[in-house]
């Protein structure tokens, strides 16, 4: 298989998270290569990319027309999903922004609290904003992982709306339904840590929540 993105890394990760057969939704999609391996994979049959910026846009048309599938993968100019129906959509990816820029783009689209469509979602920062508006919006996070790319850790993660909103604590959000003993898990997860005891020099409040966490990764590592 002719491989476009890079193997384990972050956009990988959201690769395996999507289902076979599915149409695709991808929102920020910059060269396109998300959906251009999918989709020559074998693993969807057609896809939607959009972007906010007609730049990016223009190269993914260029990149999707150089591997011949411009029959099978659409491009639309559009403000997150603001120009995308629910029709049109089975997996939505939205990756390479804010927790927070994502939080806002799935608040703008109520289309995608049906609980037939999968989110897969790869924040570069504030992913604990992005979980927490999940668990306490009636969303179930169905798979999350981590990545190492270009010397940086990153997380992803699979969810679909359930309908049952649930209560999300500081730490809860961090963690979400990453494996702590994973080792590319404890990665992001010390990343983590880095920001959160940085954070807590200028807020006390949250040396409890940075000793909790640092707890939880040492009694991993005695385990693994």
């Amino acid at each position: 298989m002719t491989r476009i993105l890079r193997p384990y890394g972050r956009l990988s990760l959201c690769a395996g998270m999507t289902r076979r057969g599915s149409r695709l939704v991808d929102i920020g999609t910059d060269h396109g290569y998300l959906p251009i391996e999918l989709c020559l994979s074998g693993r969807i049959p057609s896809a939607l990319a959009c972007d906010i910026n007609p730049l990016p846009l223009r190269s993914a048309e260029e990149n999707i027309a150089r591997f011949g599938l411009s029959d099978i993968i659409k491009t639309r100019l559009s403000d997150g999903l603001a120009e995308v129906a629910s029709e049109e959509a089975d997996d939505i990816v939205i990756a390479g922004m804010g927790g927070e820029l994502i939080r806002d783009i799935l608040s703008a689209a109520p289309w995608v609290k049906d609980g037939s469509k999968r989110l897969i979602l790869q924040p570069m920062t504030r992913h604990a904003e992005l979980t927490k508006w999940l668990y306490e919006n009636g969303f179930e996070i169905l798979r999350q992982d981590a990545a190492f790319d270009e010397g940086k850790y990153y997380t992803a993660l699979a969810a679909r709306y359930t309908g049952e909103p649930k209560d999300c604590d500081l730490l809860t959000s961090i963690i979400g339904a990453l494996e702590t003993e994973n080792e590319l898990a404890r990665g992001f997860l010390h990343r983590s840590l880095n920001d959160l005891e940085n954070r807590r020099k200028g807020d006390p409040s949250l040396i409890c929540e940075a000793e909790k966490l640092k707890e939880i990764l040492s009694e991993d590592q005695k385990h693994s």
